[in-house]
């Protein structure tokens, strides 16, 4: 599983940084990617990565503002010219976002050659996706905004072969047939496959915000404790507080402060303002120490099991 920023701006692209938009990587596990947010250009920036739009059969957009909603009509329609024909997707988003894609479609003229589900999304929602959980999560911004929780299912553990030699079943093909199943039988006895497997391995979780302000509910808390990766807003730097607060965004200390009550694995901070060098975010990110990383552009990150 990797993380993979296509945009890691704010409002306004920049030089070195578009707006925001993700994938989360899952083509080992499933044979597909998960895109997050679709900023103005983002099929350009699929250009310039080995992502295949017709894996992309899941979309999931924070909120609509511009800078995450722009580049979604475009990457449709390139979508159905690149091995996208007659291959669902499904676009999970607030309300409002069906009616702006089909007017936007009507008034130019466009048409696709797969089919759209749409989803509207809720607060505290819950979504089965190719066997991952999908949570929703209301956030504290202008418009409604919202967080997605991805949590990946568990995996049975390993077999324990040296309790199957014990009572005479040796390596082979056998392995493989006893691992599917919830019992075997060896020798006129019936064994349950569960007393030969090790315990098993939890699924990796990772949280993407919307834009939002600095929430400190125990519910919203609870659901990023444990996660591999959160991927959270920090518009503002240091000592701009109240300033992040008026404009319904975050502010870096915050976020740090706000996180540290629970356990995560590692901490991507994104939706950078292009009022920042890049010598002002070296030094936050000297400040920050192993704490969290400033995302740029092309950013990849490895989310291995048993991360946190």
């Amino acid at each position: 599983m990797k993380f993979k920023v296509l945009g890691s701006g704010a409002g306004i692209p920049s030089r070195t940084r578009n707006t925001q938009s993700f994938v989360l990587d899952v083509v080992e596990e499933i044979n597909q990617y998960f895109l997050i947010d679709a900023s103005e250009a983002l099929q350009h920036r699929i250009l310039n990565t080995t992502i295949r739009p017709s894996k992309i059969k899941h979309v999931f957009i924070t909120h609509l503002h511009g800078d995450h909603i722009f580049g979604l009509p475009g990457f449709l329609s390139s979508r159905a010219h690149q091995g996208g024909e007659g291959i669902p997707l499904v676009i999970y988003g607030p309300p409002g976002l069906k009616e702006w894609i089909e007017v936007t479609f009507r008034i130019s003229s466009s048409h696709l050659n797969y089919p759209i589900r749409f989803v509207e999304v809720v607060h505290d929602g819950e979504y089965e996706v190719e066997g991952f959980t999908v949570k929703s999560r209301l956030l504290d911004h202008a418009v409604d905004s919202f967080m997605y929780a991805f949590i990946e299912p568990e995996k049975l553990g390993a077999l324990d072969s040296a309790k199957l030699k014990d009572i005479g079943i040796m390596p082979g093909p056998i392995y493989k047939e006893i691992k599917k199943s919830q019992t075997f039988q060896h020798e006129g006895e019936t064994y349950a496959t569960a007393d030969f497997l090790s315990p098993p391995v939890e699924g990796r979780k990772v949280a993407v915000h919307g834009d939002t302000r600095i929430i400190d509910r125990p519910d919203y808390l609870e659901l990023l404790d444990g996660a591999d990766l959160i991927v959270h807003e920090a518009t503002y730097l240091e000592g701009e507080k109240e300033k992040a607060h008026q404009y319904f965004h975050s502010e870096i200390d915050d976020v740090l402060n706000n996180l540290s009550r629970i356990s995560y694995g590692r901490l991507l901070l994104v939706h950078i303002s292009n009022r920042y060098d890049a010598e002002m975010l070296e030094s936050v990110e000297e400040k920050m120490g192993d704490r969290a990383v400033i995302a740029h552009d092309y950013l990849e990150i490895t989310i291995p099991r048993d991360s946190r």
